[in-house]
């Protein structure tokens, strides 16, 4: 079959790149997607080990149209029993970019229409709609008078891993940790710290990674095990040989730290839930309190700005550029923003910039090297 593995801006090469690790051949890259082809258990096996794919979709479905009659006609000779039974909830989702529509979710409810008629001409009975937790999900795609209808394997999106019990004001989506850890480089052999760690998106993903867990472990739901094809033997399969069980000892350490007391012990429950405690840790402190282990990767998503004034972040981002300085010879040092005035005050020139988004925010992932002496000798090996 045709698989589409949906990701965030700026993750697609990441997505491909795990995709070939699952024995993938032949991807196709777009615009925050990633297609390729293969079979049930192909697909049950990404749904369980992608950690940068939102959501994965099989299209049933595609066709242009002239209008609205014409596509309310094309719904109509879908045969919505090979996807789903009466007895079951779903939901329509999608998005419609199309001059034919002013509401753009008049399409969605055209063809929330077409499955509950079908299922009432059929059997007598129409299906619920659930649009909070449905066990059956359409997604349609609508590009000027071109449609393609999906089904949606994942349903909840699949970074809500499961194992979260708490969260701060703003938690980092965990496929946008993931694929930060991704990008970074981190070769999950090596320290990794998080002094912005909030309720520990970026180290809990660091630690499941690191041993070798795939990450929505914790997860009890997908969209697929409602399907009427659902194999129940080769999901079990599946999950039985996943790694339940974190290594006693990495070998290196996981630290992510925040100032915020309240955060940390989410982050700690959240950490139980796996359970990796330990194989990460959490502290409360300050970032310039912080004592890193010698060597290693830096990743943190610092404040924007949004509840500081301008001043209180130069300065918070003026600190924390000293203590790169200061206390991180030889690391790497990551920083997630969409402050581009506040970067300038980390007084580094960073060796890479990776745009991303967090959230509706366009962010850039910046890395700073920082040397142990000079940069001299770093070049060359030796002093001048």
């Amino acid at each position: 079959m045709k698989i589409v593995a949906k990701t965030l801006y700026g993750f697609e090469e990441v997505l491909a790149k795990e995709l070939k690790d699952l024995g993938v051949k032949n991807t196709k890259i777009g615009n925050r997607v990633v297609e390729f082809e293969g079979d049930k258990r192909l697909l049950y096996s990404c749904n369980l080990w992608l950690r940068t794919a939102i959501s994965l979709l099989v299209p049933i479905k595609k066709f242009n149209f002239r209008d609205e009659s014409d596509l309310k006609r094309e719904f109509s000779k879908l045969n919505f029993n090979q996807y789903m039974s009466s007895n079951k909830t779903f939901a329509v989702k999608g998005a419609v970019n199309s001059k034919e529509f002013n509401y753009t979710k008049y399409p969605m409810l055209l063809l929330k229409d077409a499955i509950a008629d079908f299922f009432n001409d059929k059997y007598g009975k129409r299906p619920s709609v659930d649009t909070k937790s449905p066990n059956v999900v359409f997604d349609i795609h609508i590009s000027d008078y071109e449609c393609t209808i999906s089904i949606n394997s994942s349903g909840a999106p699949l970074f809500q891993r499961g194992y979260r019990k708490g969260t701060g004001l703003a938690p980092l989506n965990e496929v946008v940790a993931a694929g930060l850890l991704y990008l970074s480089g981190w070769d999950q052999k090596s320290n990794l710290i998080d002094v912005f760690c909030g309720s520990g998106t970026i180290p809990i993903e660091a630690a499941l990674m690191a041993n070798g867990m795939p990450p929505n472990i914790a997860r009890k739901y997908y969209s697929f095990q409602y399907w009427p094809d659902y194999d129940q033997q080769l999901w079990k399969e599946i999950y039985d040989a996943a790694p339940k069980i974190p290594k006693r000892d990495l070998g290196f350490q996981i630290i992510g730290s925040d100032t915020d007391g309240d955060v940390i012990l989410k982050a700690r429950e959240n950490v139980k839930a796996l359970p990796l405690s330990k194989t990460v840790s959490f502290e409360v402190k300050d970032f310039k309190d912080v004592k890193a282990p010698e060597g290693g990767t830096l990743i943190s998503n610092p404040p924007y700005g949004e509840r500081m004034d301008d001043y209180a972040i130069w300065d918070l981002y003026k600190e924390l550029g000293d203590y790169f300085k200061l206390n991180l010879p030889g690391y790497n040092c990551w920083v997630l923003s969409s402050n581009f005035d506040a970067f300038k005050r980390i007084e580094l020139k960073p060796s890479k910039k990776i745009q991303v988004y967090n959230g509706s925010l366009s962010c850039d992932f910046r890395k700073y090297e920082i040397f142990k002496g000079s940069l001299v000798e770093h070049k060359y090996g030796e002093k001048k």
